[in-house]
């Protein structure tokens, strides 16, 4: 039986994570965390007492799981650090100074740190810097669109998604939306565009566009429960392993 702890448990993902740590035979819900002050503090979920005190969580799991935000999910990687136990981040929205902070962190455990949980996105991430390695002189241009709710913009994942394409291919530039009358568009530009609207849970378009064709590659999420669901096969994948820092490619076989 592998322990978890679920961080922001009241939250849309934490709840949905509950649920499925209940479904599942292996897995055991060992403790819900929130926020200090949250209204839910005392309540139970999945039968377990929501507590505000991480440290104190984080020693009753074998892996700790964070869908909340990058301060939180940072907080997170520390109490889990601190424990001794692996970790699962699946927040999106970090400055490239919270996410070096969150690995230096988690150095001494297993941590997974990932925009995207979902087992399609993950293997796009794959196709879509094969494809851009195989045609280097199309166009690129990422497309992402989710519900109102949602703070961060660009999403993590389509965030991902430009950087593959420009590690692919080096001398990229990634620039976000466009306006005004600015030229003929630039070879190696990779260009990302942010829609809003709904409750639209996520959908990710990437466009290769080349003379007298174009190459289109896309997912969309029907369901929360499908990141929940890359969740539970991360738990698995990470349970026991070494410290390091893993991706969702290692948990998926990818790389």
């Amino acid at each position: 039986m592998i322990n978890v702890v679920v961080c922001g448990a009241l939250g849309k993902m934490g709840r949905i994570m509950v649920d499925e740590i209940a479904g599942d035979a292996e897995l055991s819900l060992a403790g819900a965390v929130e926020a200090p002050g949250h209204p839910g503090l005392g309540s139970k979920i999945g039968g377990v007492a929501v507590t505000a005190d991480l440290a104190a969580a984080a020693k009753l799991a074998d892996v700790v799981v964070d869908f909340t935000n990058p301060a939180a999910a940072l907080a997170a990687v520390e109490a889990a650090a601190a424990a001794g136990k692996a970790a699962i981040v699946g927040a999106t929205g970090f400055t490239a100074e919270q996410l070096s902070s969150a690995k230096k962190a988690g150095a001494a455990i297993p941590l997974i740190i990932s925009p995207n949980m979902s087992a399609g996105v993950n293997l796009l991430f794959k196709v879509v810097a094969d494809v851009a390695r195989a045609l280097p002189d199309f166009d690129v241009e990422i497309v992402e669109m989710h519900h109102n709710k949602k703070k961060d913009s660009p999403s993590g994942t389509a965030a991902k998604l430009a950087g593959v394409v420009a590690e692919a291919r080096p001398g990229s530039s990634v620039i976000h939306g466009r306006e005004g009358i600015l030229g003929p568009r630039p070879p190696a530009e990779i260009a990302v565009h942010a829609l809003r609207g709904g409750d639209v849970v996520g959908e990710h378009t990437i466009v290769f566009a080349g003379e007298g064709e174009r190459f289109e590659l896309g997912h969309r999420a029907h369901s929360r429960r499908t990141f929940a669901r890359g969740a539970l096969r991360a738990i698995r994948f990470i349970h026991g392993k070494k410290p390091g820092f893993y991706t969702m490619a290692d948990v998926l076989g990818l790389k």
